[in-house]
């Protein structure tokens, strides 16, 4: 289990101001996933609960989730946290002409409860050291990933 949280470097353009030079931004670098299945491996083994009502209540979940998504609900689990529906949009100059059409999509977003924040604040960092022998990806130019919220797109999208 990783005790220090990797990164590595991603070299962006200032989209507001394009004369200003490209800065290198830490990226979080994960240490692999987990699915739904070793989650309930993980939750069984410190609970009473046997690991084929973990994984049944866990995709009971991601159903009701999902109702809850196209009710427009917010969905809170306690001190986990909230998820919630953004939109992505074009902009128009006239409010009115603000319809559907102008909707380009639609993405989950997870506000997090108080102690998982508490638990990101004690997390110490360590630059990623690729294991291979090539040269140094920090060394090359990156492409910019930016979606324009200045955050590095889900790995997972």
């Amino acid at each position: 289990m990783a005790k220090v949280f990797s990164f590595t470097s991603v070299l962006r353009k200032n989209m507001l101001d394009k004369e200003k030079p490209d800065l290198y931004y830490a990226l979080a670098k994960s240490s692999g996933e987990i699915d739904i299945d070793e989650m309930a491996e993980r939750i069984q083994r410190s609970s009473t609960v046997n690991w084929a009502d973990v994984v049944c209540v866990l995709r009971a979940l991601q159903t009701e989730m999902i109702e809850s998504f196209k009710r427009g609900e917010i969905v809170r689990l306690g001190d986990i946290g909230s998820f919630y529906v953004t939109l992505r949009s074009s902009g128009v100059l006239i409010q009115k002409e603000v319809k559907e059409g102008v909707i380009k999509g639609a993405r989950v977003r997870f506000r997090p409860g108080k102690e998982i924040k508490a638990a990101l604040k004690t997390l110490t960092y360590s630059k990623y050291k690729s294991e291979s022998n090539e040269a140094n990806p920090d060394d090359k130019p990156a492409p910019n990933p930016d979606d324009g919220n200045g955050e590095a797109p889900d790995p997972a999208e």
